[in-house]
Order: structure tokens, then C-alpha cells, then sequence
């Protein structure tokens, strides 16, 4: 029963020490489409608008006139550079979809021998308890919360107890984050 304590002990350590977990592996990937939305669906927005006016007012979006600064005029075709905006997004969208599962990926072996500690730390009531009772989950681990996110088991039954017992600010700030709290953080 000792080893499988200090295996699971030691397999908790080494996981708290990465940098890198699923949930910012996600919040990664979710900001950057965020920032490619801000970029592309303006323009895509834009030139949808003037293609749509220039259409109802009876001129062909496929020829609208650019001016040069030479002062020539050269004819830009605006369903296709709406198309191209569309594909150029896409495309953007992919990137950061393979990168975002290819940091997941990076996460699957450590939840894979996390799991495994658990059932033998459990002497195999893993198997068979409801996941929530005895899941760990990797991704938060590795993002520095060693006893999980905010709704897993014990942070959750810590702020109730909390909760019920009127205990706020400071001295909660304490119970939840000791460090934080000596830093003056709270």
C-alpha cells in the first residue's frame, strides 16, 4: 500500500512540475481563432456590405474600380476577395486546430499513467466508482491545480464547506491558496 502511495505521490510530482496542460493547450487555440476572427470577419463583413451595394445599385461587384497611385484604374473583382478572405480564415482555423491537437496529444500519455496510478492507489475501486469520485485530471495537473479544477471533487467540497460555514475574503483566501495569501495577494 506504501509503494502505491509513493507511486501515485511521485507521478503527481512529476506531472505538477510541466508547463503545459489541455486547458491551455484549448484556451490557446480558442484565442488565436478569436484573434483571427477579429481580423477576417470585419473585411469579410466589409467587402460583403460594398459588394451588396454596388449590386443593388445596379453595377457588377466583379468590377469595381480602384484608382492606382498613378492614377490608372484597375478593375478588383470583390466576390473573390471575399472568397479568398473566407479560405485565407479556414485556413488559419486548421493551423490552429492541428497545433491545438497536437499540444492535446502531448497531454495523453501522462492522463493515460495518471489513470493507472489511480486505480492501483485505489486498489482498483476506479474501475468501478462513479469517474467523478476518483478522476484526475492531467490537463489540470499540468496547468498547476494539483487537486483539479474548480469542479472537481475537493475544490468543490472545500468551497462548500466554506460557503456554509460563512467563511469569505481573507481567511478563505487563505484556505485556498496559501501561497497567494502570504504574497498579499487576496
Amino acid at each position: 500500500m506504501k509503494y502505491r502511495i509513493w507511486l501515485f505521490l511521485l507521478l503527481l510530482s512529476a506531472f505538477s512540475s510541466l508547463a503545459f496542460a489541455a486547458d491551455k493547450c484549448d484556451e490557446a487555440a480558442n484565442g488565436a481563432k478569436q484573434n483571427v476572427d477579429q481580423i477576417y470577419l470585419p473585411k469579410i463583413d466589409l467587402w460583403i456590405k460594398v459588394s451588396k451595394a454596388l449590386k443593388d445599385k445596379g453595377l457588377d461587384p466583379r468590377k469595381y474600380p480602384i484608382i492606382m497611385p498613378d492614377g490608372s484604374v484597375e478593375l478588383l473583382d470583390l466576390v473573390d476577395v471575399v472568397e479568398k478572405l473566407i479560405k485565407q480564415r479556414a485556413e488559419a482555423y486548421n493551423q490552429i486546430q492541428t497545433a491545438g491537437d497536437d499540444c492535446n496529444r502531448g497531454i495523453a500519455p501522462y492522463q493515460k499513467a495518471l489513470d493507472i496510478a489511480v486505480y492501483f492507489a485505489t486498489g482498483g475501486l476506479s474501475a468501478i466508482l462513479p469517474p467523478t469520485m476518483t478522476k484526475i485530471d492531467a490537463s489540470q495537473i499540468l496547468s498547476g491545480n494539483p487537486l483539479g479544477g474548480p469542479g472537481a471533487l475537493i475544490p468543490k467540497l472545500r468551497e462548500d464547506i466554506l460557503n456554509g460555514l460563512g467563511i469569505h475574503g481573507d481567511v478563505a483566501c487563505g484556505i485556498r491558496d496559501p501561497l497567494k495569501f502570504i504574497r498579499g495577494g487576496c
